[in-house]
């Protein structure tokens, strides 16, 4: 699937904010991986958002279709070219 230029239902553009959110989602998950090595094992209900959940909420993201749509995209255009080319 290639980058969702638009919510599927509500119709407001995300191209803009899709390389903003790789690179914040990247930035997110390295510091959780940091702070997961530094915790000790905590009895109880951990109230810590999630990368995606993170980046979403810094690029102004709210409504749940335009995350869904964000999340929910697995970019093959790398896959699909070397594998067309692969094959001639």
């Amino acid at each position: 699937m290639i980058v969702p230029v638009r919510c599927f239902n509500c119709n407001k553009v995300l191209a803009h904010l899709w390389e903003p959110y790789q690179q914040k989602l990247q930035e997110n998950t390295n510091e959780l991986l940091l702070n997961a090595e530094k915790k000790t094992l905590v009895i109880g209900i951990d109230n810590e958002k999630s990368a995606e959940c993170k980046a979403l909420d810094e690029l102004g993201v709210e409504r749940y279709c335009c995350r869904a749509a964000m999340m929910g995209t697995v970019v093959m255009t790398n896959d699909i070219t070397k594998t067309s080319y692969s094959n001639v």
